[in-house]
C-alpha cells in the first residue's frame, strides 16, 4: 500500500510540473508572438473571452474582454510602437497561473529606452483567459 501512495504522489507532482511547464511555454509563446508583432498567434494562444487588465496603484482597468478587441488593441499599439519587444527577465508558475517579470524595450527618436513590469497570465486549457499588467518600474539587476 505504502509504495502505491508513493507511485501515486510521484504521478500527480509529475504531471503538475508537465502542466506547469507546458504553461509557461504557452506564455514564452505568446510573448514570442508579440516580438514579432504576430497578432494572429497571439489570438491563438488565447482564449475567445481574454481579459487584459492593467492594474495602477488603486485601479483595475480591462483594457480588452475579447479576441476582437485585443486584436484592435495590438494593431494599434504595434502601429504606434514599431519597435516594441518585450523579454522575460523570469518566469515561474503556479496551479493555472503563470507570472513573469518582463522587459519592455523600444526606441525613441533614436534612443532605446526600457521599463519592467510584472504580469500574471491565468491560462485554462492552455489559452490565456486573463492577463493582469502590474505598474512598469524601473528595471535592476
Amino acid at each position: 500500500m505504502h509504495i502505491k501512495r508513493l507511485t501515486l504522489l510521484a504521478t500527480m507532482l509529475l504531471c503538475g510540473l508537465v502542466q506547469g511547464q507546458e504553461s509557461t511555454t504557452t506564455v514564452e509563446k505568446f510573448i514570442g508572438a508579440f516580438n514579432r508583432h504576430d497578432v494572429d498567434a497571439m489570438l491563438a494562444l488565447s482564449a475567445p473571452d481574454i481579459h487584459w487588465m492593467g492594474i495602477s496603484r488603486q485601479q483595475l482597468a480591462i483594457e480588452t474582454s475579447t479576441q476582437a478587441s485585443l486584436r484592435d488593441a495590438m494593431v494599434s499599439y504595434f502601429e504606434s510602437m514599431p519597435s516594441a519587444r518585450s523579454r522575460i527577465r523570469s518566469i515561474h508558475s503556479s496551479g493555472e497561473f503563470v507570472y513573469t517579470l518582463e522587459q519592455a524595450v523600444w526606441q525613441s527618436n533614436g534612443v532605446e529606452k526600457s521599463q519592467c513590469s510584472v504580469a500574471v497570465y491565468e491560462l485554462r486549457e492552455q489559452k490565456i483567459v486573463h492577463v493582469w499588467y502590474f505598474p512598469a518600474h524601473r528595471c535592476t539587476g
